[in-house]
């Protein structure tokens, strides 16, 4: 499942059974996000759509797993969550949740309201995890990632919205983005680093946090530093880890 179109966002709530309850998840939306699903835009009792702020949202009960065993598949890579394989192994059906805006939208708007909308989804009875930026989920730690958005409406919710992979070579540690092109932007990734893990995710997530929070576009031949003295060139080609092209940023090189 990919987000490759700027400003469109869509992810599937994984369940343990194959129904839903609609009237909780609106109320959900109205209570938690003060979204209202006007009752007339109900398509059927499996499928709410309806508009916000110009936003196309659907939300649809599919009552079936997702196919191809994808959130088994990708559910492997999240290394913060032992029980992911195990709620994407369980999972029976799954509510397909998506986000379309048109092409004057904002797309950390739209990713915003993404966020509200796959959170409420989660709050149904038999909500297992999240599929969704390349990996599955926890309930618990979406849910938590969302809720700094009613602090401050400010806040990027860069967990929700971006999957950070890390993965050992025999050449060093390597690190990679998933879900930075939803919002027009190259995937990130870090090549044979002699960063531990922690600092490698903590590098990523503050570049990604940088580029999305200042709308920057990091250009090949350029350098980035987060200090004065610091100048970790970047250079863009071929993804070692992610389709298409990435942007390189050599960090802690072996």
């Amino acid at each position: 499942m990919e987000n490759k179109e700027k400003g469109s966002f869509v992810g599937s709530v994984l369940l343990s059974s194959p129904v839903w309850d609609a009237e909780k998840l609106k109320k959900d939306l109205l209570d938690e996000w003060n979204i209202s699903v006007p009752d007339e835009e109900e398509a059927d009792n499996d499928t709410i759509v309806f508009e916000v702020d110009n936003y196309m949202v659907a939300i649809s009960l599919m009552p079936a797993p997702v196919p191809a065993g994808e959130a088994e598949y990708y559910a492997k890579s999240n290394y913060f969550w032992k029980g992911a394989v195990d709620a994407a192994s369980e999972h029976r059906a799954h509510i397909l949740a998506a986000v379309v805006g048109g092409r004057e939208n904002d797309p950390v708007a739209a990713g915003k309201l993404y966020v509200k909308i796959s959170s409420a989804c989660l709050k149904q009875e038999n909500a297992l995890g999240i599929y969704t930026s390349g990996t599955v989920f926890a309930p618990e730690m979406y849910c938590a990632v969302a809720e700094d958005m009613k602090e401050e409406e400010e806040t990027y919710p860069i967990l929700d919205w971006i999957y950070f992979g890390l993965y050992q070579t025999e050449k060093g540690m390597n690190g990679y983005t998933y879900g930075m092109t939803a919002f027009g932007k190259d995937e990130i990734e870090v090549l044979e680093s002699a960063a531990t893990p922690a600092e490698l995710h903590e590098f990523l997530f503050d570049i990604a946090s940088y580029v999305l929070c200042d709308d920057v576009l990091l250009k090949d031949g350029e350098t980035i530093g987060f200090t004065e003295d610091e100048k970790l060139p970047i250079t863009r080609s071929k993804g070692e880890a992610v389709e298409g092209d990435s942007i390189k940023i050599a960090f802690m090189l072996v």
